[in-house]
């Protein structure tokens, strides 16, 4: 059963990644409570000035598996060359994971909010993203570097 689920798991996210206008990567660093940096993938489903911006963000601290998923709406304001820049934001799942510890995972959700720049350059766009994170009493503001690959 868990093969199956990893199957399912692995071709939705592989369907999802082809019909993606861009698929990004980035590393940053989150500050406030977390004092770390981070690594992390987004999609970016672009409707006219809207995108749609699922992303993942991970780090590990003092042993324990740190992990956002956000579904970011975010607005997009195309300046007449130069580069994009947008304002979004949207849900957070929060995930913390503890290996051999004993103690169970924990989870909660929260909001983000985000702001960035993109420069398109062929089919490579390098971009800059501040976040805040607020998941219950944890904040975490951030910033980041990333590329992102696609059209």
């Amino acid at each position: 059963m868990k093969r199956l689920m990893l199957f399912i798991a692995i071709s939705a996210m592989c369907t999802a990644t082809a019909s993606a206008t861009q698929f990004g990567i980035r590393a940053g660093y989150y500050g406030n409570d977390v004092k770390k940096g981070f690594g992390g993938a987004e999609l970016v489903f672009p409707f006219g000035s809207l995108a749609l911006n699922p992303s993942i963000d991970y780090t590990k601290s003092s042993g324990v598996g740190l992990w956002w998923g956000s579904a970011d709406v975010q607005y997009m304001f195309h300046p007449g060359g130069g580069p994009t820049y947008w304002v979004g934001a949207g849900p957070t799942y929060f995930l913390e994971t503890y290996s051999g510890s004993g103690e169970s995972n924990e989870h909660e959700w929260g909001w983000d909010a985000n702001a960035g720049l993109v420069w398109r350059s062929g089919g490579l766009s390098p971009y800059v993203t501040v976040r805040y994170e607020k998941i219950k009493d944890l904040k975490a503001s951030g910033v980041a570097v990333g590329l992102r690959f696609g059209r």
